[in-house]
């Protein structure tokens, strides 16, 4: 293989896979990015979504050398999701059933600062700010950077988002799905410097056709975003001026205002993010190109895997590097096998969002929440809660998806029992319906 590779796009997956390329197999990497270095930025995009890091995330950054002291300074362990009705109640609701079951509130800004200062510091990426990347031209080997244009060498990443341009030159067919709902972020500011609720759960206001979540920050703040329809009843459209905002609060989400006093200021000033994922029908062009991260699969933001199976991705394609000797076949073999699974992730991200907006609040769901935690305590190899197989484990999500629609039929059926069943009847039904799991996170 080439010692040399092109990364365009230093988000998230493209700054880990360079340090992969770089650490792993002696690449040199020549990377770029349309934005400045966000590390002397001192602007924000209100547009950030928190981001929350879980197992196989970690585990790609440790195999990267990456999940150390400081990186783990900026994480804050959220155990379960905190649900606040209507009436300003709370109840929790865990993710797991074990310490380790829980998922890492990151800023965004921060791990991607970490992680273009790791890249970096192997002396064998080189990162260029400010360079837009707008085309690609096989035949040549150039790149379009600021309209000029670019030779390349080496297999080119295309790393730079679900816009990407790479993604549009060797996809054939790109089909964005728009859920027609959007966001806006909101800042519940620190009191006494010292948290206003609770830092080590993600809180929910589930509405049923909306919802407000809230993520811990390291400076006690939470970042917080309103998600609902666009356009129609009880949307964005509608919350045009200060009276609407208070009227919309005061009747949805009363207990944000005493937290977020100044809220229609965040409604008015903050921009209107989409919620959109992409299906990219093909990821790679013979040896010479291959997309990784959003600019294959960017999914909606309902299962915190948006960063998570992008950090995979890294993980993956070195396996798939470890055995073969060319490109082309690294590529093809990647997108082929690796698309399974993140279409799996998309599905289950999308079904999330009806879990965290309404199901949190049903109570056929949360009695099948408690009897899947109860399966699982019994039988820990045959029956993992999706949530978990999701979070906490390595299982492939397609895998994930399959075992997860068995266990739904699995819980409806030991529901329709007039007394609970004994155990030697929940061992059977299981154990005919689910093969055994030898290690859940390194499956």
């Amino acid at each position: 293989m080439i010692k040399q590779a092109t990364i365009v796009g230093s988000g998230l997956a493209g700054p880990l896979l360079s340090i992969f390329l770089a650490k792993k197999y002696n690449i040199s990497v020549s990377m770029y990015e349309r934005n400045s270095d966000i590390r002397k930025a001192t602007s924000y995009s209100g547009r950030s979504i928190n981001l929350a890091l879980s197992e196989r995330g970690i585990n790609a950054l440790k195999h990267a050398g990456v999940y150390d002291s400081n990186l783990r300074r900026s994480l804050i362990p959220m155990y379960g999701r905190m649900i606040h009705d209507n009436e300003g109640n709370q109840s929790f609701q865990p993710y797991g059933t074990k310490k380790s079951h829980f998922i890492n509130s990151v800023s965004r800004s921060e791990i991607n600062k970490i992680l273009i200062t790791k890249a970096e510091s192997t002396k064998k990426v080189k990162i260029n700010f400010s360079k837009k990347c707008t085309n690609i031209d096989f035949k040549t080997n150039n790149l379009f950077i600021n309209k000029q244009k670019k030779a390349y060498e080496g297999p080119v990443f295309g790393a730079d988002g679900y816009r990407s341009s790479i993604s549009k030159k060797i996809a054939n067919k790109l089909i964005y799905k728009d859920i027609k709902h959007g966001y806006k972020e909101l800042t519940i500011k620190s009191k006494n410097n010292d948290f206003r609720i609770d830092p080590n759960a993600l809180h929910i206001w589930p509405r049923k056709d909306m919802m407000i979540i809230a993520l811990p920050n390291n400076d006690r703040t939470f970042t917080c975003t309103l998600f609902m329809r666009k356009h129609g009843e009880n949307s964005f459209e509608t919350l045009q001026n200060k009276s609407q905002i208070f009227d919309f609060f005061n009747k949805n989400f009363t207990d944000i205002i005493d937290l977020i006093p100044n809220i229609d200021k965040y409604i008015a000033n903050n921009p209107l993010g989409n919620l959109i994922s992409l299906d990219a029908r093909n990821w790679s062009y013979k040896d010479k190109a291959c997309l990784i991260g959003d600019s294959a699969h960017a999914i909606v933001p309902f299962y915190g895997q948006g960063m998570n199976a992008s950090f995979e991705d890294c993980i993956k394609i070195c396996n798939i590097i470890d055995e073969n000797k060319d490109w082309e076949s690294v590529f093809n073999i990647f997108s082929k096998s690796r698309k399974i699974e993140t279409d799996a992730i998309s599905d289950l991200a999308l079904k999330n969002y009806n879990t965290m907006k309404k199901d949190v609040l049903d109570k056929i769901y949360l009695e099948k929440y408690k009897l899947g935690f109860q399966l699982y305590g019994m039988f820990p190899n045959y029956f993992i809660p999706e949530y978990i197989m999701v979070s906490f484990t390595n299982i492939p999500y397609n895998k994930v998806k399959e075992r997860s629609d068995i266990q739904d039929k699995i819980l409806d059926t030991i529901l329709s029992y007039e007394k609970p069943p004994k155990r030697e009847v929940l061992e059977t039904i299981i154990k005919e319906n689910l093969s055994y799991m030898n290690d859940e996170k390194n499956c």
